[in-house]
């Protein structure tokens, strides 16, 4: 038998499977949760607790060491139980500048236009979101620090731990079951791990179009490449002075223009849907699988909770 033959499994089979990286995957939703509730809490009641810390800076650096930590132990421990060699995922395409640079625009502008979208939401359902007032704020020093843990965790730690999750062990997992059902299933996995639906609606999008980076080049490395550049874009948008506004108007007409024109050059392929993405059998599969089920519940709880 060809060792490239087609390997046939059960559906209970294929559900202990996605069992595997399913419950890693609640550990991380379960523990962003406790950060996202817990810390403002233990502000309020036990601000001891916090050892002096503004809640913010607590919360960021409490989510870089547990992110960290789901990445490298949870998540890890799955990708061995599937037999996923994340080795192969982490070669390097060596892609030229101006390829990143068109997969960066195309990301940016993507992910611009679904949040403007996506914000309808906070008049329509009066979703809460996360924010930091200390952002572009460098005052004292507990600012400033402020700002250095939100730089790492946003720009630098939440990009890679979470192409490594989302890209390279859950899409690769899920591919085993159809190449593109792994690039869909990824993104929806990806955006119910989010906190609310303003996040999870862009989270979707990104997502997709950071899996089929993945899929086309069968590394992570351009989806990290790609996910810190928009992660980085986002960061100054954050923090230039509201004085400055016309000047980041101008940047994102830009960016813009510069999607716009690798699109229409053809330099990346934006096909999004393909044989086996939206084959009911596979969905039911995941959506039935009692850690995807848990996940969704808990995502429905976040949704919930930030609406009231």
């Amino acid at each position: 038998m060809s060792e490239k033959a087609p390997v046939v499994i059960t559906t209970k089979q294929a559900k202990g499977q996605i069992n595997h990286f399913g419950r890693s995957l609640v550990i991380y939703i379960v523990l962003f949760m406790a950060v996202h509730y817990g810390v403002p809490w233990v502000s309020e009641h036990y601000p001891a607790a916090l050892m002096g810390m503004d809640a913010d800076l607590a919360s960021l650096c409490l989510s870089i060491i547990l992110l960290v930590f789901v990445a490298a132990v949870p998540f890890s421990i799955s990708a061995k139980f599937l037999n996923l060699d994340i080795s192969s995922y982490l070669k390097n395409p060596r892609l030229r500048g101006d390829r990143i640079l068109a997969l960066s625009c195309i990301g940016i502008a993507l992910n611009l236009t679904v949040t403007s979208l996506s914000t309808l939401f906070y008049f329509f359902f009066h979703t809460r979101s996360i924010s930091y007032p200390f952002l572009g704020s460098f005052t004292t020093v507990e600012k400033i620090l402020s700002n250095i843990a939100y730089f790492v965790f946003f720009v630098v730690v939440e990009p890679v731990c979470d192409e490594y999750i989302f890209r390279g062990i859950i899409q690769r997992q899920l591919g085993h079951y159809g190449r593109y059902f792994g690039v869909l299933g990824s993104a929806v996995l990806f955006a119910v791990s989010r906190e609310n639906l303003v996040a999870a609606i862009p989270a979707f999008f990104v997502g997709w179009y950071l899996s089929l980076i993945t899929l086309r080049y069968h590394s992570i490395l351009p989806s990290i490449q790609v996910h810190i550049a928009l992660s980085m874009f986002l960061w100054i948008l954050d923090i230039v002075p509201g004085n400055y506004l016309w000047l980041l108007t101008i940047f994102i007409i830009i960016v813009y223009i510069l999607a716009g024109l690798f699109m229409f050059q053809k330099r990346v392929d934006t096909g999004l849907v393909r044989y086996g993405a939206t084959e009911v059998k596979l969905w039911r599969i995941l959506l039935t699988s009692s850690s995807i089920v848990i996940c969704i519940i808990l995502f429905l709880i976040n949704v919930y909770f930030s609406m009231h």
